[in-house]
């Protein structure tokens, strides 16, 4: 046999081989499944979604909604005392909408929430559950969508205690900085023991949903405060000051109604003058009247002038967190906007007086100091 021949034939039987082999490849790369696309961290912000997580082993879900743009950062909401997740699905949309946000509210664990109209109620001060509940939520977005630099913790009332126990909690990020880069907390309980008594003594009064607070306070810490003080301290955010300071926090906002029917005012102050003692930027608004573009809410008088016929107190109060018109709730929605187009919490007071013409649009603020 001629060298060519050679050469012939064993290319032949190479190039069969090789052929041979194509199909049986080609059939291991089809069955291959492709990989699913990467869930998205845009949509239409009207599109509000049901979130489900595992918590602490147990099921955890809340609402949220996507911006229309690539994320600038993620907001994640807590609701107050009597609420759910529902009450804030306006705020979720419009929040995500505004300002370019994944915007989350996490309905707690361990509330137990009853249907009504137009909102849903619930029952239970699950401050610790939802502290870690919105941790959860917050991580979830930052592994889904990294690109969403800035993390907000925004709390509402009682949310004030959940949303402080969560920045207090020092959660990482995926990459190991601080969860939370800000933390608003409008009228919010971050002293669970004088909210606790307050209540109590509004309770003897017949009140039931003052009634209600002090039985779920209890069911939360473990009994009254007689049998558990160091339980209610420990529950109390403005005890947290040096956990805060270390959880990497940049700024703080706060604003509340100097006549809060649901929560003390003095609270508010007593956090501020700790946090600032730790060196934490603080914003601080405080609302008098409401002015007649705000919604009435909860006041001090109200429980003696309410009886009067006729008579409305003029005071801001405590807002509902459903409401989209409250004086108070909608300065903390303007500091919120006002963050995410660049202006942080640099050590500013401020006065809110609808009466006098300063709004959340216009309040009468001091200069930054730090």
């Amino acid at each position: 046999m001629r060298p060519s021949t050679v050469r012939y034939s064993v290319a032949a039987a190479v190039a069969a081989a090789v052929l041979g082999a194509v199909p049986a490849l080609a059939c291991n790369v089809r069955s291959v499944p492709a990989a699913p696309p990467p869930p998205p961290c845009t949509g239409r912000p009207a599109n509000v979604q049901r979130l489900t997580l595992t918590v602490a082993g147990q099921r955890a879900w809340g609402l949220f909604a996507l911006p229309s743009t690539p994320p600038k950062g993620i907001v994640v909401f807590g609701h107050g005392y009597g609420h759910t997740a529902e009450s804030w699905r306006k705020h979720i949309t419009d929040t995500a909408r505004r300002n370019g946000v994944i915007a989350v509210a996490m309905d707690y664990r361990g509330q137990v929430d009853t249907p009504g109209t137009p909102l849903p109620s619930s029952r239970g001060w699950q401050v610790r559950e939802g502290a870690a509940d919105s941790i959860a939520a917050a991580q979830y977005f930052n592994r889904r969508c990294p690109r969403a630099q800035t993390i907000v913790m925004y709390g509402v009332s009682m949310g004030g205690n959940t949303a402080g126990l969560a920045v207090a909690a020092k959660a990482k990020r995926a990459g190991g900085q601080p969860l939370f880069d800000y933390w608003f907390d409008i009228e919010g309980a971050t002293t669970v023991a004088e909210t606790y008594v307050e209540a109590r003594a509004l309770a003897g009064s017949g009140n039931a949903f003052a009634k209600n607070a002090v039985e779920d306070i209890e069911r939360e810490v473990g009994g009254p405060i007689e049998a558990k003080p160091q339980e209610y301290v420990d529950l109390s955010v403005v005890s947290h000051g040096d956990d805060i300071k270390a959880s990497g926090v940049k700024g703080v906002v706060m604003v509340q109604g100097v006549d809060d029917g649901l929560v003390g005012y003095n609270q508010s102050p007593e956090l501020y003058a700790r946090l600032r003692s730790l060196g934490i930027p603080v914003d601080f608004w405080t609302a008098v009247t409401r002015g007649s573009a705000s919604e009435p809410g909860t006041t001090l008088d109200g429980y003696v002038t309410s009886q009067i016929p006729g008579f409305e107190s003029p005071f801001a109060g405590h807002a509902s967190e459903a409401s989209d018109t409250h004086i108070v709730g909608n300065a903390g929605f303007e500091r919120l906007a006002a963050l995410f187009s660049g202006t942080a919490p640099a050590c500013r007071t401020g006065l809110l007086d609808g009466t006098l013409g300063f709004t959340e649009k216009t309040p009468l603020t001091s200069p930054a100091t730090c």
